[in-house]
């Protein structure tokens, strides 16, 4: 996979989590329940730092980029996908729906293969990434 495509693949992985997040927030103005356990505006923060963790690879930073794909790796694995497990598991009620809660996983889970692709190289460089 070309290092642009995989990044472009990254973006939508963002835009998708701070979309989410940002729905989150719109139903809690509106009275209702979050859409996750993540509060919404900590879960938008979280996945613009994502964002700028990208950053590097524009810039042909590629060892950085890596390296950033890893810590991200870690705190959004945990926080992405294991802890929505955990919590669906002891209490199903902490989401509003079983929709609700395999979108934030199926969200973390796409990106954290994206993650894994990035970390571990397995792209192609040499063109320009944008």
């Amino acid at each position: 996979m070309k290092l642009s495509t995989l990044l472009k693949l990254q973006l939508i992985y963002c835009i998708a989590g701070i979309g989410y997040n940002v729905v989150s927030a719109i139903v809690v103005m509106n009275g209702g329940q979050q859409l996750s356990t993540t509060m919404p505006l900590k879960g938008g923060l979280v996945m613009t730092a994502y964002g700028l963790c990208l950053l590097p690879a524009l810039f042909d930073k590629i060892l950085l980029y890596r390296i950033l794909m890893v810590v991200c790796i870690i705190g959004l694995g945990y926080g992405g996908i294991l802890l929505h497990l955990i919590n669906w598991s002891t209490d199903p009620s902490m989401y509003p729906s079983v929709a609700a809660w395999a979108l934030a996983a199926g969200i973390n889970v796409y990106g954290i293969i994206l993650n894994i692709i990035a970390a571990l190289g397995k792209f192609r460089t040499g063109e320009s990434a944008a």
